[in-house]
């Protein structure tokens, strides 16, 4: 199995993120499975893991150091891929990167590799780019560019507050896309009870 870790933002934020998705959605009909999962930056992508106790316990202690804390999402970017044979695209808020998150995603790396070995997972390190995906796939390149163009200045500088950390958890042996869930949401703070 695979997890990783990510952040949560205030309910506003969630709530215009995921009305943006929705309106995208329904004029483009892009799809909407990327929005099973809550509205997050992640700090690390999927990596391979075994032991889910000890990973919640390593959770615990983080989401306890971490006080709740401001970020900024910019504005809507479009980065391009291919997805099952099709040049398509994701939609995402790009996240101001501050020294303390950088300092966090170099930090996860840290302790994840000292407690459970080689835990690399791709785009991890100095080029790690924090976002908020908003769609992924489902349409050829060019309307994704038609909604870029459409939607650009709909959430710009859009500022937020993480209050919370979430361990997604992914089951390889299910259909691509459809194994993975929400394992765990902790506060972060030392005076939040777990």
């Amino acid at each position: 199995m695979k997890a990783t870790f990510a952040l949560l933002a205030d309910n506003q934020t969630h709530n215009l993120v995921r009305k943006l998705a929705w309106d995208i959605h329904q004029k483009y009909r892009t799809g909407i499975d990327v929005c099973r999962l809550p509205p997050h930056i992640s700090l690390k992508q999927p990596f391979d893991i075994s032991d889910l106790d000890s990973l919640s316990e390593y959770m615990t202690e983080l989401a306890r150091s971490i006080e709740l804390f401001p970020t900024l999402l910019t504005h809507l970017e479009l980065i391009e891929m291919t997805m099952d044979g099709l040049h398509t695209g994701i939609l995402w808020l790009n996240v101001q990167e501050t020294e303390f998150l950088r300092q966090l995603h170099e930090r996860v790396n840290r302790d994840l590799t000292a407690r459970f070995g080689n835990v690399p997972a791709e785009f991890d390190g100095s080029d790690y780019h924090f976002h908020m995906t908003v769609a992924i796939g489902g349409q050829p390149i060019g309307t994704y560019q038609k909604i870029l163009d459409e939607f650009k200045d709909r959430l710009v500088n859009l500022p937020c507050t993480i209050w919370e950390m979430v361990m997604f958890v992914y089951d390889e042996r299910t259909a691509v896309n459809a194994g993975y869930m929400t394992y765990r949401i902790l506060p972060l703070g030392a005076n939040h009870s777990l």
